[in-house]
C-alpha cells in the first residue's frame, strides 16, 4: 500500500523537491513557442485556403499573431517567462478547442487534441501540468456531454466516439504526467548531482586557492597572500599617519639544524618558529613565510617611536631558545629592514629592499640592518660582477702582472709575485679587491686559478728556457683546497709546461683552515709530498698561525703587509716582525716582507736578518716582458732565485 502511495504521489507530483531552474523553463517555452509558431503558421495558411475551414483558420491565425509570437519574444526575457508559459498554455486551449469544436476536416482535428496533457505537463511541470490537464480534460467532458448539442457550428461527433476520445484523452493524460514525472525525477537528480559536484568543485577551488596563497606546513601567508597585505598595511599606514617596516627575517644555521633533526624534526623546528613569530606578530603585525628558511613580518611603528628603538624592542622578542628531540636550539636571526614610506611606495619594493637589507646584514655578520642604498648599489654591482668575470674568463680578458721580490742582503731580484689584473673594456680597470671575492662567493674562483696556473707555469717555463733558474709560487684560496681536481690540474699543467714540481711554491693564507682544517692539511700534505713546496701568506692575521706552522711542511713565511707599512713608527711592529722572523729562521724557514715602501724600512729588515723584500719602493708589478728587461738589469740572469710568488690579491 506504502508503494502505492508513494508511486501516485509521484505521478502527482507532491514528493518532487522544488522546481526546474528558470534556465530550463525559459529553454522549454522558447522550444515550444518556436515548434508551435512553425505549426501554427503552416495550418493557418492551409486551412484558410482549405473549403471550409477559414473560421478554423482564421482561429489560428490570431492565436499565432496574438499569443504564439508574443509568447517567442517573451521566452527570451527572464523576467517575463511566467508570461510566455501562460500564453503557450492559453494558444494550446484555444487552437485544440478550435478544432474539437470545428473539427477540421472530416472531424480529424480531434486526433491532435492528445498533445494537450504533453505540451502542459512540458510547460507548467508536473503540479501545475495536472491542474491544466485536468481542467482541460473536464471542460472536454462538459463540451461533448452538454454543449456539443446546443452549438449548431459544432462538428458532429457521435456519443460513442466522444466517449472513446475522452477515455483515450484521460490515457494519454496519465501517460504524459508519467514521462513527465520520470523526466521532472531524472532533472531533480541531474540538478542534485550538479550541485553536489559544484560543492565538492567550490571546496576544491577553495583549497587550491588557499594553496596557492598560504604556506603549506605552517598555514602562513605565502609571498602571494604577503603582496596583497602588504599594498592593504599601507593604505592604512597612510590613512594613519603612522609607520610601517617590512623585515626579512632570516634563520641562522637552518640547514645545520635540519641534518642534525632530520626531516620530520625540521618542521616541527620551523612549525614552533613560525608559532614564536606568529605571536609576536599578533600584537604588531602580519606574518608570512616566503622560503624554506625565511619569513616576512610586516611591523607597525608606533606613531612617535624612532624606528631603531623600535627595532631593538622588536629584535628582542624574536629570540627564541626552545629543546626538541633532547637538543637545546638557540634560534638566531638575522633581520633585513625597509620602511615605509621612505624606501618604497608599492609593495614589490619594499620586499626586495627588506630582503637586499638582510642580505647586507648577513654578508657583513650584523644581527640586523636597515636598507642603506649605498649599500644596495654595491650589492648590485658585486653580483653584476660576475657575468662580467666569467665573460672575461671566456674571452681572455685577464692579465698577469709581476712584481719583483728582491733578495735584501745582495739586491739581487730572486722572483716575482704575479698579481692578476682585469682591464674591461667598459668600466676600465676593476682592482682585485673587487672581483677575487666574486670569485670566491660564485665559484669562479676554480676558474680562474685554473688559468691562472697554466699562464703562471708556462711564463715560468719560458723564463728557465732564457737561463733564468726563477721558481714560480701559485697563491691558493680555501675554496680552492676543497677542490678535488686541484692536485690533478697542477700535475697537468706541470707536465704540460715542461717544469718540475720544485719549481712551484703554493701560496696559502691561514683562513684557508677556518672551515675545515684536517681536510686542507691532508690536501696540503699530498701537494707536499708531490714536490711542490708550501708558503703561509699574510701570517700574523690569521687565528692559529703556530700550530700550523709546526704541523705542516712549510718552505716560507710571508709577512703580512699591514705589519710593514707603518714599521718605523710602531714598536708593536716592530716587536712582532723582529719575532716573526726569528720564529721562522728556527724552524728553518725563509721570510719574505711585503709591503716596503722606503729604504730605511728595508734597511730594518736586512739588519733583522729578513730574506725577501717586495714593495712599491723595489719595484711595481709589471707585465712580464718587462719583469724579464727587469731581470736582467739587475743581473740575475744566471743566479739562483728565491720562491716567485704568484698571488691572486691585490697589493
Amino acid at each position: 500500500m506504502s508503494a502505492l502511495t508513494r508511486a501516485l504521489s509521484d505521478l502527482l507530483g507532491l514528493r518532487l523537491e522544488g522546481a526546474i531552474g528558470l534556465d530550463e523553463r525559459m529553454l522549454h517555452a522558447r522550444t515550444t513557442a518556436a515548434i508551435g509558431t512553425v505549426v501554427a503558421l503552416a495550418f493557418s495558411l492551409f486551412n484558410l485556403f482549405s473549403e471550409g475551414q477559414f473560421a478554423l483558420g482564421l482561429v489560428e491565425l490570431g492565436v499565432l499573431l496574438f499569443l504564439l509570437l508574443p509568447a517567442l519574444w517573451a521566452s527570451g526575457q527572464a523576467q517575463h517567462v511566467r508570461l510566455s508559459e501562460n500564453l503557450l498554455l492559453g494558444a494550446t486551449v484555444l487552437i485544440f478547442a478550435a478544432l474539437v469544436v470545428l473539427g477540421g476536416i472530416a472531424g480529424s482535428g480531434i486526433l491532435w487534441v492528445f498533445i494537450v496533457p504533453f505540451v502542459a505537463f512540458f510547460l507548467a511541470g508536473q503540479r501545475r501540468g495536472w491542474w491544466f490537464s485536468g481542467g482541460f480534460f473536464a471542460t472536454a467532458a462538459v463540451y461533448f456531454l452538454w454543449l456539443q448539442p446546443l452549438l449548431p457550428l459544432a462538428y458532429p461527433y457521435s456519443a460513442t466516439y466522444a466517449i472513446q476520445f475522452l477515455l483515450a484523452l484521460l490515457f494519454y493524460t496519465v501517460t504524459a504526467a508519467a514521462f513527465s514525472q520520470l523526466r521532472a525525477r531524472f532533472e531533480q537528480q541531474l540538478q542534485q548531482r550538479v550541485e553536489e559536484k559544484s560543492a565538492n568543485t567550490q571546496h576544491l577551488l577553495q583549497q587550491l586557492q588557499h594553496q596557492a596563497t598560504h604556506d603549506p606546513l605552517t598555514g602562513l601567508s605565502n609571498e602571494v597572500l604577503l603582496s596583497q597585505l602588504l599594498q592593504l598595511a599601507m593604505q592604512h599606514a597612510q590613512k594613519k599617519g603612522s609607520g610601517l617596516a617590512v623585515c626579512h627575517i632570516h634563520l641562522q644555521r637552518f640547514y645545520e639544524l635540519c641534518n642534525a633533526l632530520g626531516k620530520a624534526g625540521s618542521e616541527k623546528l620551523v612549525r614552533h618558529v613560525a608559532e614564536h613569530l606568529s605571536q609576536t606578530a599578533r600584537t604588531h603585525g602580519l606574518l608570512a613565510r616566503t622560503g624554506r628558511d625565511e619569513f616576512v613580518m610586516l611591523y607597525r611603528l608606533p606613531a612617535d617611536t624612532p624606528a631603531p628603538q623600535a627595532m631593538a624592542h622588536f629584535l628582542s622578542e624574536l629570540q627564541l631558545s626552545i629543546e626538541q628531540d633532547g637538543y637545546a636550539l638557540y634560534i638566531e636571526f638575522t633581520v633585513g629592514l625597509a620602511q615605509y614610506p621612505e624606501h618604497g611606495q608599492d609593495s614589490h619594493t619594499l620586499l626586495h629592499k627588506a630582503e637586499q637589507a638582510m642580505l647586507q646584514a648577513r654578508r657583513y655578520g650584523g644581527q640586523w640592518t636597515t636598507y642603506d642604498v649605498q649599500q644596495d648599489q654595491v650589492f648590485v654591482r658585486h653580483h653584476l660582477l660576475f657575468g662580467k668575470l666569467r665573460e672575461a674568463l671566456k674571452k681572455q680578458r685577464l692579465q698577469v702582472y709581476y712584481q719583483p721580490q728582491i733578495d735584501l742582503r745582495n739586491g739581487r731580484v730572486v722572483g716575482a709575485e704575479a698579481l692578476t689584473r682585469w682591464h674591461d673594456p667598459v668600466d676600465g680597470a676593476i682592482a682585485p679587491s673587487l672581483f677575487i671575492p666574486v670569485a670566491e662567493e660564485s665559484g669562479l674562483i676554480r676558474l680562474l686559478t685554473r688559468w691562472l696556473i697554466g699562464e703562471c707555469m708556462r711564463e715560468c717555463a719560458g723564463w728557465q728556457r732564457l737561463g733564468l733558474d726563477l721558481e714560480l709560487s701559485i697563491n691558493l684560496s680555501a675554496s680552492n683546497l676543497l677542490d678535488p681536481d686541484l692536485l690533478g690540474v697542477l700535475m697537468a699543467e706541470l707536465a704540460s709546461a715542461g717544469l718540475f714540481p720544485q719549481s712551484i711554491t703554493l701560496e696559502i693564507t691561514e683562513s684557508c683552515f677556518m672551515n675545515a682544517p684536517e681536510r686542507a692539511m691532508e690536501i696540503l700534505r699530498r701537494i707536499h709530498n708531490s714536490g711542490f713546496k708550501l708558503s703561509i701568506d699574510d701570517f700574523g692575521t690569521g687565528y692559529s698561525s703556530l700550530s700550523y706552522l709546526k704541523s705542516l711542511p712549510m718552505h716560507e713565511l710571508k709577512i703580512d703587509k699591514s705589519f710593514v707599512f707603518q714599521l718605523l713608527q710602531s714598536r708593536g711592529d716592530q716587536a712582532i716582525v723582529a719575532s716573526t722572523i726569528e720564529l721562522a729562521h728556527n724552524l728553518g724557514l725563509a721570510v719574505v716582507a711585503e709591503g716596503i715602501e722606503d729604504e730605511d724600512t728595508a734597511q730594518w729588515l736586512r739588519e733583522r736578518g729578513c730574506d725577501i723584500g717586495q714593495g712599491f719602493h723595489l719595484a711595481r708589478p709589471m707585465p712580464a716582458a718587462e719583469f724579464l728587461d727587469f731581470v736582467s738589469d739587475r743581473n740575475t740572469a744566471h743566479r739562483a732565485a728565491e720562491t716567485i710568488p704568484c698571488n691572486l690579491f691585490i697589493e
